[in-house]
């Protein structure tokens, strides 16, 4: 089991079921009622905790098994099964998907970015002169950071808002207009991409074994602590968005799956490392080296330190990684999700976030809320808002159903270059959850 992320761990071979890596699904759990992001509640059936939404960290008192050694994983060159769990159970209940879930974080931290949480945060906010500062003590260091807040031009308080590393590259202005509030996260402060030693988050938990990206998902969740307690910084922590570009949409990516209190999602050209299934990228890649090509795992990994150093072994042995980055993206199931893509840059590819978007929509289906994700691909500027592809009327919906509340948004958006190739890289089917 990582360190630090909680629940008890119980022993367990590494292989299970049909899926030869040892890792398994996932346990479609949490839609239902009014909201529009499908998740809460509890399960008249399947007993257990149903509880998706609301919560940084599902599952918590879910058991978890201890990891195989990579000696013992087993190459698997398809996308795994996200509905088997890791002892080989299959996902039949809401419950179990809330399990799965917590099985999924901890294997991406695990074999790719190490742990989110070390030591246990005490959050205190203050707000003055549009900027939320965020006080975190209990750790080795006690430390503190600032995000500045641009209150929109129409709506009332409590607004809801969008936080952006680096701002985001979304139109801020024309969502002000729409009544969402801006939040600028400047993220390399909590860590640094170049550093796993700097920043406030190494300094806090006494330790520099996990990259930027779980990094930058901490200080994000760090944001909403002190949110929920500052009501004078006039925002509604229930009704938040996290986006990014490029670097900083693989960041976005991680933000949203490892906080279940985000109610949208938006990753954009995030490539190798966010959307981007690790197996496509390697096979998309088709041998290539140096900078031509698209970026795999190996590049990916030497061009910042975005991940853990465990992920490195993967470089020669991608098909030996016991899960993929569909799994990452199922994990924002059944909240918002809009993810961008961008065809103009071969680096990106587009095909292998295609894959691994699509086998994460069947995820979004079996919980029943296949219109809570949405993609579009198309061509335009690295991290620019000249769409072509109707990418704005996709992020308008998503903002008017998942922050304004508008329940007759229709965000049934679904233009992807390619359609998921089940026969390529998928040997499971999806159930039915009830």
């Amino acid at each position: 089991m990582t360190s630090g992320t909680g629940g008890p761990s119980t022993s367990v071979s590494g292989a299970g079921g049909s899926d030869p890596t040892g890792a398994g699904g996932a346990d479609p759990t949490g839609v239902g009622g009014s909201n529009p992001t499908g998740g809460g509640g509890s399960n008249p059936t399947g007993g257990g905790d149903t509880t998706l939404v609301g919560v940084e960290t599902p599952g918590e008192d879910c058991p978890v098994p201890n990891m195989p050694s990579f000696g013992e994983l087993k190459a698997y060159d398809k996308l795994h099964d996200p509905f088997t769990m890791m002892d080989g159970t299959k996902v039949t209940t809401r419950a179990q998907w809330v399990c799965r879930h917590r099985e999924i974080s901890e294997l991406v931290q695990h074999w790719e970015t190490g742990p989110k949480e070390v030591k246990k945060a005490t959050v205190k906010g203050s707000f003055a002169g549009g900027k939320l500062t965020i006080n975190v003590s209990g750790g080795a260091q006690n430390v503190s950071f600032s995000v500045s807040i641009s209150l929109p031009s129409t709506g009332s308080p409590p607004y809801p808002a969008l936080i952006g590393l680096s701002n985001g590259s979304l139109d801020n202005n024309h969502l002000k207009q729409m009544g969402v509030a801006i939040i600028n996260y400047d993220h390399n402060g909590v860590q640094p991409e170049s550093d796993r030693s700097g920043g406030i988050f190494s300094k806090f938990h006494g330790n520099a074994e996990s990259g930027a990206l779980i990094a930058w998902a901490w200080g994000a969740s760090r944001i909403i602590d002190a949110l929920e307690s500052t009501p004078d910084a006039q925002i509604d922590p229930k009704r938040l968005a996290i986006t990014g570009c490029s670097r900083n949409g693989k960041g976005a990516l991680m933000v949203g799956a490892m906080d279940s209190r985000f109610a949208l999602t938006i990753p954009q050209e995030s490539g190798s490392g966010g959307v981007a299934a690790w197996r496509v990228s390697e096979v998309d890649n088709k041998g290539q080296t140096g900078s031509a090509g698209v970026q795999n795992l190996t590049r990916t990994y030497g061009e910042q330190k975005w991940f853990s150093k465990t992920i490195e072994q993967f470089g020669s042995a991608v098909t030996k990684l016991p899960l993929d980055h569909h799994q990452l993206v199922s994990m924002v199931a059944p909240r918002g999700l809009l993810i961008l893509g961008n065809l103009n840059y071969e680096w990106l590819s587009t095909n292998n976030a295609d894959q691994a978007g699509g086998a994460a929509r069947l995820v979004y289906e079996a919980l029943g809320v296949k219109q809570n994700i949405g993609y579009v691909d198309s061509g335009h500027n690295h991290c620019g808002t000249d769409y072509k592809n109707g990418e704005q009327a996709a992020i308008d919906a998503f903002v008017k159903k998942f922050l304004l509340n508008d329940a007759s948004a229709n965000t049934d958006v679904w233009k992807p270059k390619n359609e998921l190739d089940k026969a390529k890289w998928v040997e499971w089917t999806a159930p039915t959850i009830p």
